[in-house]
Formats: structure tokens, sequence, C-alpha cells
């Protein structure tokens, strides 16, 4: 077995396999909530409750990897426990990339982020119902995973393919109860179809949106002044559900809380997601604020994923979930913002 490689089980093997995988490891997957799909703990009985086809959750990726709060102290003892993460997104598998810049790299790895990294085991399926929001080919992406995942899922009629990713995936499928098979030509024939349906979904959602994708780096800089950024934040009310519900988002502050305990003065540091969008996130000492204006705030987040993270990193921080449009109370759609920027 090698990465690439792709397997197909039918329908009564893929039970067999979802079974075994869930008594062996903690297994997270989309099941109905109260609202809407929500990631569940899965015990045995309930695998058939699993709902996989779909678009991506509300939940981003990036709240299993980079919790909203934790403790930061040093902690020799701090352990994490392997999971099964199930019905993950292309759109959220990119997004981990900028994570990955941010959180491992190799002048201060973040240790708390690579452990919880190391120990967590994704399986991709692809994005057969794209929302109305959702707009990943716009973004250079596509309804289907091609990176960050171990194993990736392709529901057919009567069975799944199952595609390999990684190490960690290889081992996750071998280790298996019940019968794979190299997929046959009509598996994958069949797949494409529907990935291709997917792709034409896309377009007729968003064919009323135009913006150049090669230069939009030097078109965001290039009208730092436009009068677009006013007109398009008219609504904004920086309640920061935007950068909150972005899978790809990283931006954080530290607090220190000090208490006692027998005389000795004890020392615990928070972690907490913060928000470029927050009117004092870029307050100085002395009071000065650079982006005290709603304008530069709500412009900044489009220099930071579509010009620095790209000159940076050579990535694109926006994935095009379409997320934070349903998060917004504003209902400020990333796609005019950007097409009216560009006129």
């Amino acid at each position: 077995m090698v990465r690439g490689d792709i397997f197909y089980l039918n329908i009564n093997d893929w039970q067999k396999y979802l079974l075994d995988l869930v008594s062996r490891f903690h297994v997270l997957a989309p099941r109905e909530g109260l609202y809407e799909m929500e990631y569940h703990p899965v015990a045995n009985e309930e695998t058939a409750r699993i709902i996989f086809p779909g678009a991506r959750l509300t939940t981003p990726l990036k709240s299993f990897l980079y919790p909203a709060k934790e403790s930061v102290t040093i902690d020799p003892t701090f352990e994490q426990k392997q999971a099964v993460l199930f019905g993950v997104k292309a759109c959220d598998l990119k997004a981990i990339a900028t994570l990955d810049h941010i959180f491992l790299d190799p002048d201060f790895v973040d240790p708390f982020y690579k452990t919880r990294r190391d120990n967590i085991l994704l399986v991709s399926d692809d994005c057969p119902a794209p929302k109305e929001c959702c707009f990943c080919t716009l973004m250079g992406g596509n309804p289907f995973p091609d990176q960050n995942f171990d194993l990736n899922l392709s529901f057919l009629e009567h069975g799944v393919l199952v595609e390999l990713g990684s190490e960690k995936g290889k081992a996750l499928l071998e280790n298996a109860k019940g019968n794979y098979a190299p997929a046959e030509q009509k598996h994958l024939t069949q797949r494409d179809a529907q990935r291709n349906k997917s792709i034409q979904l896309l377009k007729e959602i968003n064919k009323s949106f135009q913006f150049p994708l090669e230069n939009l780096p030097s078109l965001i800089e290039d009208k730092y002044d436009s009068l677009a950024w006013k007109e398009s934040c008219e609504t904004c009310v920086s309640c920061c559900a935007c950068t909150n519900i972005c899978p790809s988002c990283h931006c954080f502050l530290l607090i220190e809380n000090i208490g006692e305990e027998n005389r000795e003065r004890l020392f615990n540091v928070v972690r907490s997601w913060d928000s470029c969008q927050s009117p004092g996130f870029a307050r100085v000492a002395g009071g000065a604020n650079p982006r005290k204006r709603l304008r530069n705030r709500f412009e900044n987040r489009f220099l930071c994923k579509l010009q620095y993270k790209p000159r940076n990193y050579g990535i694109f921080a926006c994935t095009g979930c379409g997320r934070c449009f349903e998060a917004c109370q504003g209902k400020i759609d990333v796609r005019q913002v950007l097409s009216l920027v560009s006129k």
C-alpha cells in the first residue's frame, strides 16, 4: 500500500470496518443534532446513525486542533488520546496548511497543537452537496480533498471508495476487519462523475461572482484606498463571528492568571481565540491603535488571507467554505466583497 492507492468496500464490509474502528479508537463523526449536523462521539451501537454525504459541518476542524480556550502552562504530563475524526471536507483540510505554517513553524513548534495534530486521524470525504454559500472552486479548490487527509472516502451507490493519504491512514486500513480490494475502473468512473457533478453545481451557485484569483494579492494591495471596503463593511458590527468560525484564523490572546495555594503563588497562562475584527485587537502600549476604524479592521482580514499569507507561505488562507457568511449578522458575503473590490 502506498499513498494514493484506492480500495473498495461494499456496504456490509464498510459497517464492519466502522464497528472495528469504534472498538479501538475514540471516534467523532457527523450526526443529526438539535439544529443541524454536528460532530458526536460514536459508540458501537450508533455507527448506523453516522451520516456522511453532504456539505461541511458548521464546526471547523481547527476546533479539534486548536481549542477556543486552553491552558498553555507547561505541563510535562500533558497527553492527548488518539482519535479518529470523520466527515472532514476539503475546505477544512486546506485550512490546515495555514495552521501548520503558524503552529509548526520550525523556529518554534507549538507543543499543544503538535500533540493534537499527531494524535488525530483525519478521515475526509467528498462533498456531493455544497451549500449556497460555498465557493471553494473560486479559491482554486475542489469539493473533494487532495491533501492533508489520512483516509478519504467517496460514497458510491453500493459501497465506499477509500483512498490512502498517509502512513497513519495505511495502518488504519491494514488493521481493519472486513474485506477490501483495489478499486475497479467502474468505481473510479462513478466517483469522477459524482465529483464533476459537484463542481458543476458550484459553478452554477457562483456564476454571478467574478474576481481574478491569480491576481488577488496584488489587486487587494492596489485597492487599499478603494471605497469598496467602506461600502462592504456598512453592516459589520464587529461581532468577530467571521474569524471565530473561520477554519484558518489563528490569532490568540494570552492571559496570565495568578492564584495562591498553600501560600505559594500559582501562575496559569490561558490562551484564547482573539480576532482582528475586535476594536482593541491592534491597540498598543500608550493607547495608540493603527486600526481603530471599522473599515481598516474589515480590510485587514482580507489582506491577511489574500495578500499576507500568499506572500509569506504561498497559500490563500480563505478556502471558500462560506462559514463566515453563515455566521455574519450583517450577511457580508466574501464573494460580493471581492467582486466589488475587483471592479
